[in-house]
């Protein structure tokens, strides 16, 4: 195990780090990450933990009374604070790797989905009206495209400045995962964790994908190789503007809309305010290049 120091708890060197708004939500961690450093509990069994907090929030949120709602919503900012204390703590300890990546992803992946189921079978069981099916469903598919969103664009930043290689910007399955699998040096558990990430994210990283290629090259003027991959990745300012769009915050949202028993304004919140607030930001994104490039 490495020596305690708490800089380890950072992805990014000083040199490279931006103000991330999602720092605001668990920022007690750096206190528990302490406290369980010495401690024999592992990053994994963290991870476990916090999911099973997002089964119970679940539950809770099935009670029909505003307990429910307060108590689904206290066991899901457990579960989001729980979600980051796993990296760092592995981050500290120098235990970072693949099967926790795809773990936490998967970890996310269930329990955005359940919450969003039981919230929604919650509306339409308190109106009778089925268009909140439609709502809430638009509503959790707003959710992960936010996500890859922020996740595409950290990845591609942290690649171009060579500080964090746990993700890939593609995180398929290439011939030389398949040769060290069979081999036998890639446990077959994170083999089946990245197949099913592949599986479960995959349509939403080439459609992120897609996007930032047609909003690169409308930036570069139709001309790619006239901007360079620090140019459009390495902006810390719009790094920090889209912040606010990770699941952390996405999950944040649901907090705190269902403490104020305004579950169906937190859905459309997500639905409008988020997905005009994804496309305004890349809008301002090209404009600020262009703008860049003809100085």
């Amino acid at each position: 195990m490495m020596s305690f120091d708490i800089e380890n708890i950072n992805k990014l060197p000083p040199e490279a780090r931006f103000l991330d708004i999602n720092d605001l939500w668990y920022f007690p961690n750096r206190w528990v990450v302490r406290l369980l450093y010495p401690l024999p509990i592992s990053p994994t069994q963290i991870t476990i933990v916090s999911l099973i907090a997002g089964f119970i929030s679940a539950v809770c949120y099935m009670i029909v009374s505003k307990v429910g709602l307060i108590l689904g919503a206290l066991f899901l900012y457990l579960k989001i604070f729980l979600d980051n204390v796993d990296g760092n703590l592995a981050r500290v300890r120098g235990e970072v790797s693949r099967l926790g990546r795809f773990l936490d992803s998967l970890t996310d992946f269930l329990i955005s989905f359940l919450v969003y189921l039981v919230l929604t079978l919650r509306l339409v069981n308190e109106t009778g009206n089925y268009f909140y099916w439609f709502l809430g469903g638009f509503a959790f598919l707003s959710c992960l495209i936010h996500c890859s969103y922020f996740v595409y664009y950290l990845v591609q930043y942290t690649s171009i400045s060579g500080t964090y290689s746990c993700n890939r910007i593609d995180e398929k399955i290439t011939e030389e995962d398949r040769t060290v699998y069979d081999r036998g040096e890639l446990p077959t558990l994170v083999y089946f964790l990245q197949s099913f990430h592949v599986f479960l994210y995959g349509w939403q990283d080439k459609a992120i994908e897609s996007f930032d290629a047609l909003t690169r090259r409308v930036a570069a003027r139709g001309n790619p190789q006239r901007l360079s991959r620090g140019n459009w990745y390495g902006d810390k300012v719009f790094l920090t503007l889209m912040s606010p769009l990770c699941l952390c915050t996405n999950n944040m949202l649901l907090v705190f809309f269902s403490l104020a028993d305004a579950i169906e304004l937190g859905f459309w919140f997500v639905v409008v305010v988020g997905n005009s607030y994804l496309f305004l930001l890349q809008a301002w994104k090209v404009i600020r290049t262009r703008n860049s490039l003809t100085l």
